[in-house]
């Protein structure tokens, strides 16, 4: 196990040593691999996104946290709503491109991928293993990134669908469990 040391509770400057450890410990930390995507009359922003959580089943609320620097963010914002595509382990190569920087072309092409909506008109990738159509409930300013708390207004899933993850800057799959007998 590696080693705090170098690390301090006090708030110093983030340099680029300290970030890339800082990077590397949360890379311990196994994700699926979401697309948060929204739309803001013609434009549709999404990326590739593990900063997903649960908040509350009773409102059902969702959090993302966004890099304020994104068109996703911009879309979001002036949309006030947003969805989440749980990808599944065959939509690698979309993850791959929602994770590239935006250009025009991407905005345009939003990556090829087929996309339908539910509630909010807000973009859900067709193949995803399920899905979380929010609404805006409120936003945070974190740093560089904002933390948007949808309120889920529609949803869904695929059974047996098998998740994309991300675990030590790579994607994964999930092992079968060993049959007792």
């Amino acid at each position: 196990m590696r080693s705090s040391s170098g690390w301090s509770a006090t708030a110093e400057p983030m340099d680029k040593d300290r970030g890339l450890w800082l990077r590397a410990m949360m890379g311990r930390f196994a994700t699926g691999v979401t697309v948060v995507a929204a739309r803001h009359g013609p434009l549709l922003a999404g990326m590739t996104a593990n900063a997903i959580a649960s908040i509350s089943l009773d409102p059902p609320l969702l959090m993302a946290s966004i890099n304020k620097a994104s068109e996703t963010h911009v879309a979001i914002v002036g949309s006030h709503s947003f969805a989440v595509s749980v990808l599944g382990a065959d939509q690698r190569s979309i993850a791959d491109c929602f994770a590239l920087p935006t250009t025009a072309g991407k905005l345009q092409r939003f990556c090829d991928a087929p996309w339908h909506e539910a509630e909010t008109g807000s973009p859900i990738l067709d193949g995803a293993i399920a899905f979380f159509d929010c609404r805006l409930h409120e936003s945070h300013a974190a740093g560089t990134h904002a933390i948007f708390i949808g309120e889920i207004v529609a949803a869904g899933y695929e059974e047996g669908g098998e998740p994309l993850l991300w675990f030590g800057s790579r994607y994964r799959r999930m092992a079968e469990e060993p049959v007792e007998g």
